[in-house]
């Protein structure tokens, strides 16, 4: 099965409490532009050695000369106020940004409260956690301690969630064994889980998460997805308006599909025209080989991203396909075969690059083409340069947050 591809941007409000999020309108500020230290691994350790794959369709050959650049000095400041958490030290992100607070691609705000500030449940079970997630009635739901049996292909526990839900774990590296499925759902907020799939392979096995079926304004924030079977975090089908801040996306282990992160299923997929619509913000993509993301239809920006091998197979970064309009903003990639990949371009697509991007020790393209779309939503409260992007998002993408309201 094809799915996703992820985002994250603007943002608004403050996240409660109880691990809901109450968005607003306008854009919550940041505390402070981060101090830089080297930054050591995040959650989950480095991946090994990999093998070589290819993409939905045929395969995905990497080309290009040789692309080494160095990041620019560009100068961000950080505001003061909102609720966000961190005095002088972050990028802090407490309410959902970026796409998912949109309603298709207008400037209209929408408010991401998942399950809002209702009283939350703990669950300590899979059972237990699926029953509060499905539905649409609002529900805060903690996931305390591992839960799920696991899975391979496509048998297995899977979550389903449903509408106005907030789930988070209760405290760093909280491991659900189990992908997750939001299919036609809305305002579904995820935070705090780490989900270690069984392993690529060439079978159109459940990816990690998917994210399908005209769902919309999701936010996915401070997740792992580790070694998924046919991707790590798919949206496809309609789906829209997403935003992925903070996750790690990654490979530990070769495979025959270490893919991770795809928009829209084919060039045939009339349900998307128009939409699949995602913010990508200090996200880590390790060890994959293909699709950081690799997307068609949607407007996609990659922004403030980290893009490292680790001594897995490169085959390329990021690919604009049929009708995808990509915006690259001051992201860091590193030893990255074909940063920008652009033998998929098709249709309207375009791949615009601002913000200074690094591109350390690459090999093959690093050049965009075309214009791409200026985003509706409000960041630059966020933005970094792309020279603290690496120790940034080494010392704070994952599982990491120690309790429910903790914004980073």
């Amino acid at each position: 099965m094809d799915n996703s591809g992820g985002a994250v941007a603007a943002m608004g409000g403050s996240l409660s409490s109880t691990g809901g999020a109450q968005a607003s309108g306008g854009a919550a500020k940041v505390g402070g532009m981060p101090n830089t230290a080297g930054g050591s691994g995040s959650v989950g350790g480095r991946p090994a050695a990999g093998g070589t794959d290819d993409g939905s369709g045929g395969t995905e050959n990497a080309s290009g000369g040789t692309g080494s650049h160095s990041g620019g000095t560009e100068n961000a400041s950080g505001g003061t106020g909102g609720t966000a958490a961190g005095t002088g030290g972050g990028a802090n992100v407490c309410a959902p940004m970026g796409w998912a607070t949109r309603n298709g691609r207008s400037d209209n705000p929408v408010a991401v409260t998942g399950g809002g500030d209702v009283s939350p449940t703990v669950v300590t079970s899979f059972s237990a956690l699926q029953s509060a997630a499905e539905g649409t009635a609002p529900r805060v739901i903690h996931v305390d301690g591992t839960v799920g049996s696991g899975w391979s292909g496509r048998s297995g526990d899977r979550l389903s969630v449903g509408s106005n839900k907030t789930i988070i774990g209760l405290r760093p590296g909280t491991q659900l064994k189990a992908p997750i499925s939001v299919n036609g759902s809305s305002n579904v907020i995820i935070r705090n889980l780490v989900i270690q799939g069984p392993g690529s392979n060439d079978d159109q096995a459940w990816d990690n998460i998917n994210i399908e079926g005209g769902s919309k304004n999701v936010w996915i924030d401070h997740c792992e997805f580790w070694d998924g079977q046919d991707g790590n975090a798919d949206v496809v089908k309609g789906a829209d308006n997403v935003t992925f801040t903070w996750n790690i996306f990654g490979y530990r282990t070769g495979g025959e599909h270490n893919f991770s992160n795809l928009v829209a299923s084919s060039d045939d997929e009339p349900e998307s025209v128009g939409k699949l619509n995602i913010t990508l913000m200090f996200n880590w993509f390790t060890g994959v080989a293909q699709r950081q993301p690799r997307c068609r239809y949607g407007d996609i920006h990659v922004v403030n991203n980290l893009f490292s091998r680790d001594g897995m197979q490169s085959d390329y970064g990021i690919s604009a396909g049929k009708d995808c309009r990509v915006l690259t903003e001051a992201n860091h990639f590193i030893d990255i075969n074909t940063p920008i990949y652009t033998s998929h371009k098709s249709g309207t697509s375009a791949h615009e690059l601002t913000g200074n991007n690094i591109f350390e020790n690459t090999s093959g393209n690093t050049t965009g083409y075309g214009t791409a779309f200026d985003p509706p939503y409000d960041y630059e409260d966020l933005l970094v340069p792309a020279t603290q992007v690496k120790a940034l998002v080494q010392d704070k993408a994952g599982a990491t947050l120690e309790n429910p309201s903790q914004c980073d």
